[in-house]
């Protein structure tokens, strides 16, 4: 039999943070794939992906759709009467995505994420990924309701999953959700374990060794914690700063924060609410950085607090398993699974919580290097997870049913 062609398709920019690094964590994955069952065709939607995919020996092509394809594949998408759907096909069989698809003669697309791109597909199979549905946990928070953004994840999931071939979620919480919110079938979705970032696994520490002193690059006299998260207001960065000051408060302890990641409308509420706590003189906000700084943060840091109410995993604990740092994370369904005994858990209702790990993670003996040492085993047990076999299965499956027709 001749190997499945499979589009792999790399949706997802830099500063984009934990979706861009789950996305290249995937790619590397798919070169692991048996050549003999698969031949990868990796595209991209944004051109300087392909510079960064090419230090990874990865060869991708640029997928360049105007904006006008873009309308029209929604005006496509719309027909629902199949004999104008029909009609439309015989002046324009493909959409112009789909068509690129077919000149390359790809049987099977992985979508590395949960694109749009694959509401448009007529009759090209797909795999399709799906992070979270925190829109449905949590549909509190601005970043879901504003622009209608609840009802665009939800059209979105409703179109493509019942669809796909296969679905890849990060846990069983993940799976248990995808089949009950939307009906899908439980055999279709299978559970695939996020991994630390590609720069925390593979570190040239001779490198990350360069950058230096953390504190004095940024001027702290405290020691500091860290929590690399984009600000959207779902992140809970306002969390963090009340347990800074409920620890100071309660046991005179003094520590600060670096938070990293872009604003996505919610820094200046976090900046301000740090000034009225009076902490703001030893937060630091330091944008984007590079994955050596970042290591760097990391390792000099007291731990990474990471109070997100959104689920149900992250790639921050486990970037800190890797480097050894420990983990104050939030009690919640999913969350508290991903990590285990790895984890400090912090009550979100009381920042008490989280003022009372740090106390007992400066002033304990034995404590740190207990929760690193089980954050390592925590990592050796999800890296049991034979992810290259969950993909090649999915495959493999698929190559039989794809012999059925021309």
């Amino acid at each position: 039999m001749s190997p499945i062609r499979v589009a792999i398709i790399f949706d997802q920019q830099i500063h984009a943070g934990g979706g861009y690094q789950q996305s290249l964590n995937a790619s590397l994955l798919v070169k692991q794939l048996s050549e003999e069952l698969v031949e990868p065709i990796y595209f991209t939607i944004f051109k300087e992906n392909i510079t960064i995919l090419s230090k990874f020996d990865i060869e991708a092509q640029f997928l360049n759709i105007t904006l006008f394809e873009k309308f029209w594949a929604r005006i496509r998408i719309s027909f629902r009467n199949h004999r104008l759907l029909k009609f439309i096909k015989k002046i324009q069989r493909y959409g112009q995505f789909e068509k690129t698809l077919v000149q390359n003669k790809i049987d099977l697309v992985y979508f590395l994420a949960p694109s749009t791109l694959a509401q448009s597909l007529e009759e090209i199979n797909y795999i399709v990924t799906v992070w979270d549905l925190c829109h449905r946990d949590d549909p509190e928070f601005p970043e879901v309701r504003a622009n209608r953004q609840f009802e665009v994840r939800d059209l979105n999931y409703n179109s493509i999953l019942p669809r796909a071939t296969a679905i890849l979620v990060d846990s069983e919480l993940g799976k248990e959700n995808v089949i009950r919110r939307y009906g899908i079938d439980q055999q279709r979705v299978h559970v695939m374990p996020f991994q630390a970032s590609v720069s925390s696994r593979f570190r040239d520490e001779t490198t990350v060794t360069l950058q230096g002193n953390i504190l004095a690059k940024f001027n702290l006299d405290t020691p500091y914690v860290i929590y690399p998260a984009q600000f959207w207001a779902h992140k809970n960065h306002v969390y963090l700063l009340k347990g800074l000051k409920e620890l100071e408060s309660l046991y005179g302890i003094k520590i600060g924060a670096i938070f990293c990641g872009g604003n996505k409308g919610n820094k200046k509420h976090v900046e301000k609410y740090a000034q009225e706590l009076r902490v703001d003189s030893r937060v630091i906000f330091a944008g984007f950085v590079t994955n050596e700084e970042m290591i760097s943060l990391y390792q000099q840091s007291l731990a990474l607090v990471m109070p997100t109410y959104f689920g149900p995993t992250n790639l921050p604990p486990l970037e800190a398993f890797e480097l050894g740092v420990p983990v104050l994370y939030s009690d919640m369904p999913g969350l508290r699974d991903q990590v285990g005994d790895a984890a400090l858990l912090m009550n979100l209702k009381d920042p008490k919580t989280m003022a009372n790990h740090l106390k007992n993670l400066i002033k304990q003996n034995g404590l740190r290097d207990q929760l690193v040492k089980n954050g390592r085993n925590r990592l050796i047990l999800l890296n049991e997870i034979d992810r290259v076999k969950i993909l090649e299965s999915i495959i493999e499956d698929f190559h039989w049913r794809r012999l059925c027709w021309e």
